[in-house]
């Protein structure tokens, strides 16, 4: 781990080796309850993630805290929903045909974001069409956390594009939450998944011999990475931490190292992420169906 400290000011970990970043994520008294007192640098990293990642006065499912019933509530039943369409996704059915096209490289390159928005929308809601205008929506909010041009930010804010996109990607899912940070926020992630995907698939020996699950374990992507807050001042690892201590989990880079793909979805842990089951068949049901025609 990497402190980064300024007494009063600054208080972050940077946790990018895998076991690190389980023992953080695993440890209770490091939480997303993000309400603790916090330094104020500290506190504008969180403030900045927390106005994108929340929506009506309430937080996406992924910045809501391991206590919270709701969130316990809502993951599990997704979790349940998404594992009953496993076996059927698995075998490629005829919805995901467009992406198998563009891992083909029969679509344009930029259409990627509309395909992969499509197939999570309709999870949530069968009359969900993705357009220009919700994709356009999508770039906004992976990009307003952790854009570093601070007059974009500014004028982000005084125009309300950020606050516009979410109402709009709320409308239409119902104002599932869960279902905005998919078409959101996850939708990416899948995103640089499929442009792996494409990439071995544009090298012939590999479409022949590599098997759907091989192909999936190769194209997988994390998130950048997450955050976590200590609750309470301790010690972990041999590290010192306060209770304004921010931790911020690289797992985008750790989930490329050997033996840490378990990492993409948090698997095993309290924050595992309900598709953790449903993508990987997916992205199998789109390598058998882009072979299928190739």
């Amino acid at each position: 781990m990497k402190r980064n400290h300024i007494p009063y000011i600054l208080d972050v970990f940077e946790v990018s080796d895998p076991k690190d970043i389980e023992a953080v994520n695993d440890d209770p008294r490091i939480d997303r309850q993000f309400d603790s007192p916090a330094c104020p640098l500290n506190w504008l990293l969180l403030k900045r993630s927390l106005s994108v990642l929340s929506y009506a006065g309430h937080r996406f499912p992924t910045m809501s805290p391991r206590d919270s019933v709701a969130r316990k509530s809502d993951q599990q039943a997704l979790w349940n929903r998404l594992n009953l369409a496993v076996p059927g996704v698995k075998l490629g059915p005829e919805e995901l045909e467009p992406l198998a096209e563009w891992v083909r490289g029969e679509g344009a390159e930029e259409s990627i974001g509309l395909r992969a928005q499509q197939i999570l929308g309709r999870l949530f809601s069968e009359t969900f069409v993705a357009t220009p205008e919700s994709w356009d929506a999508a770039i906004t909010l992976v990009r307003a956390p952790r854009s570093s041009n601070a007059f974009k930010l500014i004028w982000w804010s005084l125009s309300g594009k950020v606050r516009r996109a979410k109402r709009q990607l709320a409308g239409m899912v119902n104002n599932d939450l869960s279902a905005v940070n998919a078409i959101g926020i996850a939708v990416h992630n899948l995103v640089k998944s499929l442009r792996r995907m494409k990439s071995l698939y544009s090298e012939k020996d590999l479409r022949m011999t590599l098997s759907p699950l091989d192909a999936v374990n190769r194209c997988l992507a994390a998130p950048v990475s997450i955050y976590r807050q200590a609750t309470v001042a301790g010690e972990l690892k041999g590290n010192q931490f306060s209770n304004s201590s921010l931790f911020i989990l690289n797992i985008g880079d750790a989930a490329k190292m050997e033996g840490a793909g378990r990492l993409v979805f948090m698997r095993g842990s309290w924050s595992s992420c309900p598709a953790e089951q449903w993508v990987p068949a997916m992205l199998e049901g789109i390598w058998l169906r882009a072979n299928a025609q190739g």
